[in-house]
């Protein structure tokens, strides 16, 4: 690029989806601090601004769910979307947010949460054990969704015949979230969230009733005795929960599955050593990045990166540009699974933590060392590469594998 080119980068567009790596390299080395026009947000892309981005309460605030839509004539058509987006605890500042995570963290206590690992040992045994006969699956359907699907469903005591349809209202809820330029989408997003509120609703009602030994039966027990939130800030904090949780999951396994074909080395040296999966977990979030582009709002006018913000302006800390910064990380385009020195910001930061983190941390090193043990020979079975057009999510849409 010569000197004085204006940079352009659309985030939205196929090419960036599909590679977003090489435009986040760019823009972190041309306009750190960049300007979109497609989505009305600054970009932060540097991994010190993307961090205070996403610690800084006090100049980037997280009431910004009015900045999902791109556009401002969707916004009178997707109001209850936008509605159900401000009562997430993601989109709260504190005291609010900490009203509501509380909620969240007294019900995610380990002894409400009993044998996670073997739980999630069990559901990964028993997912192989569908297809290790037929020699192929969809690992993104089969395996890289059930598993965190089924799992936390099974937490929350969800029916696992239910699974599908929640897959589905999950899937297109994400979809929402990511930011795109299709008020059909957006539509289709707000109606999957409508239908997963009331069956929630359903589910909680029947939990107040008639308690059982689950996530969803200790969450209404915390919200009762503590009498601080709506039935409908409740439903609110579990469509969160339902919608990012297991999708964030399951772009780790299906993101990482992809990385340790592009790194065979990496791949041979997992199945040799499992002993590393624990390092390894946390270099798949950083590689994967599955949550890479949350939103803030200016909460006042400040300068960062040379740029003048504005008041009320959107801004979206990059996540994934953030976890490839090589001022923080030596080879960032190479997946490392021995990296020593790995301050990623794959399960946010800050205030935002991810609060199923602890969760994710047992489930990704189960899938995958029940995967690479039980079907050392799996493969792929094209090289095309099926991306979601999803700013917030971007993983894999489908992912054909096969072994034998």
């Amino acid at each position: 690029m010569s000197e004085g080119q204006k940079v352009h980068v659309n985030v939205l567009s196929k090419e960036f989806n599909v590679n977003p790596y090489p435009y986040y390299k760019l823009l972190r080395e041309a306009d750190p601090v960049y300007w979109s026009e497609e989505t009305r947000h600054w970009l932060l892309t540097r991994y010190e601004d993307v961090q205070a981005g996403l610690r800084d309460a006090s100049r980037f605030s997280s009431q910004s769910s009015s900045t999902f839509a791109v556009r401002e004539d969707f916004i009178p058509h997707i109001m209850p979307l936008l509605r159900s987006f401000s009562q997430w605890a993601v989109m709260k500042d504190n005291p609010e947010h900490k009203r509501l995570r509380g909620l969240i963290n007294q019900a995610f206590r380990p002894e409400n949460i009993k044998d996670i690992h073997g739980r999630t040992q069990q559901t990964a045994d028993w997912l192989l054990d569908q297809v290790i006969d037929k020699g192929e699956m969809d690992f993104i359907n089969d395996y890289a969704f059930a598993l965190p699907a089924t799992v936390f469903g099974s937490i929350l005591g969800l029916d696992r015949s239910d699974l599908p349809t929640v897959k589905k209202w999950s899937v297109e809820l994400a979809v929402a979230t990511g930011r795109v330029d299709s008020l059909e989408l957006m539509l289709k997003g707000q109606e999957s969230l409508l239908q997963m509120s009331s069956y929630l609703e359903d589910a909680i009602k029947e939990r107040m009733e008639r308690p059982r030994e689950d996530f969803l039966s200790f969450l209404v027990k915390a919200w009762r005795e503590e009498n601080k939130l709506t039935l409908e800030e409740v439903v609110a904090q579990m469509v969160m929960l339902l919608a990012g949780g297991h999708t964030t999951t399951m772009n780790v396994i299906s993101g990482g599955l992809l990385a340790l074909f592009k790194h065979p080395d990496q791949l041979e040296l997992l199945k040799k050593s499992p002993e590393i999966m624990k390092q390894a977990t946390e270099e798949f979030y950083r590689f994967t990045s599955p949550a890479q582009a949350p939103t803030r709002i200016a909460a006042c006018d400040f300068e960062i990166g040379g740029k003048e913000i504005k008041k009320g302006q959107g801004v979206m800390p990059m996540i994934a540009s953030a976890n490839r910064d090589p001022a923080v990380f030596e080879r960032p385009d190479e997946l490392v699974l021995t990296r020593e020195k790995n301050p990623h910001l794959g399960f946010g930061n800050g205030n935002h933590i991810c609060p199923g983190m602890f969760l994710a941390r047992v489930e990704v090193p189960v899938a995958f060392e029940t995967l690479l043990r039980r079907i050392p020979d799996i493969r792929r079975k094209s090289e095309d590469e099926d991306w979601n057009m999803n700013l917030s999510f971007r993983g894999l849409s489908t992912f054909p594998v096969c072994w034998g």
